[in-house]
């Protein structure tokens, strides 16, 4: 189990949102729901040819301590820095509710 101090990088959880589009439309968007201290781990990487160009594929496990009312879901992301982090799991590695692990991708 990790240790909170380990949890270095503080982190936005941001979730898709309808935002106006000054037309009365919207457009996709995204909105802060949280902020958490967390700790990113790479965990693999792969290049891959995406829309004509070469891209990499990183992924990362991130850990964090957070309530259940301020946990995230598959649908969200994390934001560290202008690193964006689509979360593809979430699950609690001991069942205890203490920490939470989430698996996610960075596209870069």
């Amino acid at each position: 189990m990790p240790k909170a101090a380990s949890l270095r990088r503080l982190a936005r959880l941001e979730a898709p949102t309808d935002l106006p589009d000054g037309s009365g439309g919207t457009i996709p968007g995204w909105m802060p729901v949280a902020e958490h201290w967390v700790a990113l781990q790479p965990v693999s990487g792969q290049e891959v040819y995406e829309g004509m160009r070469d891209a990499a594929r990183v992924t990362h496990r991130v850990l964090l301590r957070c309530p259940r009312s301020l946990a995230p879901r598959p649908d969200q992301r994390f934001r560290i820095a202008d690193r964006f982090f689509p979360i593809r799991a979430v699950f609690d590695r001991d069942g205890r509710g203490r920490f939470l692990t989430c698996l996610v991708e960075e596209n870069t």
